[in-house]
């Protein structure tokens, strides 16, 4: 099973997202989704070292203040140090960072009035050259993580973004403040390492499966009960779905809506029997699909999670 689902989410994750969700019935899912570096999983202490570039000093603050943010079950995931410091961390990071701006005269095409009556009033607009100037900044970020017990290199990172903007004769804007720009472009990269070395808690309301063909009438019209109960009390519509199949319903549906329940109270391993007992039925249907990846990854992070607390091999040579 896990085989053709390897093969297929790939696919599937380019595949057009779920049906909107508020306006249908939902549950409600806590889950969590691993870090983008797995060999940073069990460094729990990392220093902040030296970013050079003029850009590198806001960079690593940015950093400092992301990483230092990161809690999980309401206790801080690294503990981080900035600066100079006699203690021994589990790992480093450090960096460069550069952003270069350019501006240029070029001419562009834009809808202008070319002509106005005797009041004044634009009669006839159209598209021309006007002069403009051009301004592009060009961001580069460099980030390496180093072990400490083995001065490895686990993870790098480069982050180039490119901000172009064009301001022409007549326009009714100016250019954005280059500082301003390089300053969010700082924030979103720190933002993106965070991503990649930590796990990211999340709630998402998941739109359950509705479909009853196959049913007979009396299984159809009480799943149709159970559907509407989630608009108020979804652990009632969970029971009512573990009735149906202890009565011996057999359906994608209710395969599928048991695994939300189960995912619901955090029984992951049943969530993943009943998602792929519901792949059994439609191997290559998106909703299932996705919901068995998220409850994989899911556990994939409380995995994680249990090696850093008892694993941890920060000390070990």
């Amino acid at each position: 099973m896990n085989k053709i689902l390897t093969a297929t989410i790939t696919a599937l994750m380019f595949m057009a997202g779920l049906a909107s969700a508020a306006q249908a019935e939902v549950l409600t899912i806590d889950g969590m989704t691993p870090a983008n570096a797995p060999e940073f999983t069990q460094i729990q202490s990392i220093a902040i070292e030296r970013f050079g570039g003029r850009d590198g000093t806001a960079l690593a603050f940015e950093l400092e203040d992301s990483l230092s943010a990161v809690t999980l079950f309401g206790q801080p995931y690294f503990d981080v140090i900035g600066g100079r410091s006699a203690l021994q961390s589990g790992g480093s990071l450090s960096g460069n960072v550069t952003a270069g701006i350019e501006q240029y005269d070029t001419v562009a095409k834009r809808r202008r009035c070319v002509e106005r009556d005797d009041k004044d009033k634009c009669v006839t607009h159209k598209n021309i050259e006007v002069d403009c100037l051009a301004r592009i900044i060009d961001f580069q970020a460099q980030v390496r993580a180093t072990r400490y017990r083995d001065g490895r290199s686990i993870y790098t990172e480069s982050s180039p973004d490119r901000e172009e903007q064009t301001i022409c004769f007549g326009d009714d804007e100016d250019f954005a403040s280059s500082e301003s720009v390089i300053r969010t472009t700082v924030s979103e990269t720190a933002t993106a390492i965070r991503n990649d070395l930590a796990p990211r808690q999340y709630r998402q309301d998941i739109r359950i499966l509705e479909g009853r063909k196959g049913m007979t009438k009396a299984e159809g019209k009480f799943f149709k009960v159970a559907i509407k109960m989630t608009k108020t009390n979804s652990a009632e519509a969970c029971r009512m779905w573990d009735e149906a199949s202890r009565n011996g319903l057999v359906h994608i549906s209710l395969s599928y809506n048991l695994g939300l329940c189960a995912e619901q109270r955090g029984d992951l391993e049943s969530a993943l029997a009943f998602y792929e007992e519901a792949l059994r039925f439609s191997p290559r249907k998106y909703e299932v699909v996705q919901s068995w990846q998220r409850a994989s990854d899911h556990q994939r992070v409380l995995d994680e999670l249990q090696l850093r607390q008892y694993g941890s091999t920060e000390n070990q040579g």
